[in-house]
């Protein structure tokens, strides 16, 4: 199972590093492998495309890292506020522990709700808040862990797009000049929640 998912890039890495010719689908495979190694391949550039590469991925590794420390100030809130063992629960348990008051009034909703055959929460999953404004802070905490987390997924997201980015810009930059074609690019721009992705299309 290893080999199958390695040999295939395996092969275009050899491929694209003894490739004698300057092609632009020499440069396009390079980019696509290694952002900025196909403008290098092409004209000595591609410099920005490796600093987008390495920023990209820091602003994943550090996004990740403060996920970490969130869901860390949040487990400790549960902990000291709700005498609650929430570090080895799952999704489910993390979300009903910032809803409900303590286990006690989730039972009571879920046997109102769903009757005998409702889903419980035993004595080693007990929790009670001590107030409501701890159990809101609580829930505030597990938000921003969860945003952090999920601008990291963005930001390989962008790595991709990157990636792209830099194989088309590197196959252009050895296309015959004399070709004339519609200017197509991918853009991305920052947005409230996430990223917004654009396609434009220069004529």
């Amino acid at each position: 199972m290893f080999l199958k998912h390695w040999i295939t890039p395996v092969i275009v890495v050899v491929w694209a590093g003894t490739a004698s010719a300057q092609t632009s689908a020499g440069a396009f495979w390079r980019s696509l492998i290694v952002p900025g190694w196909g403008q290098h391949y092409a004209n000595g550039g591609g410099g920005r495309f490796v600093a987008a590469e390495a920023s990209l991925w820091l602003g994943y590794l550090g996004l990740n890292r403060l996920a970490d420390v969130r869901a860390d100030r949040f487990h400790t809130q549960a902990s000291e506020y709700a005498g609650a063992r929430s570090r080895s629960k799952g999704r489910q348990f993390l979300d009903d522990l910032g809803f409900y008051e303590s286990r006690l009034q989730h039972n009571q909703f879920a046997l109102r709700e769903d009757g005998p055959g409702a889903e419980i929460y035993a004595t080693n999953a007990d929790w009670e808040w001590r107030s409501v404004e701890a159990r809101e802070r609580y829930r505030d905490m597990r938000n921003e862990s969860q945003l952090a987390r999920r601008q990291a997924l963005y930001a390989t997201g962008m790595v991709v797009a990157n990636h792209l980015i830099s194989a088309i810009h590197a196959a252009r930059s050895l296309a015959p000049q004399s070709v004339s074609a519609p200017s197509v690019e991918i853009g991305f721009a920052p947005k409230r929640g996430g990223f917004q992705w654009s396609l434009v299309r220069r004529f």
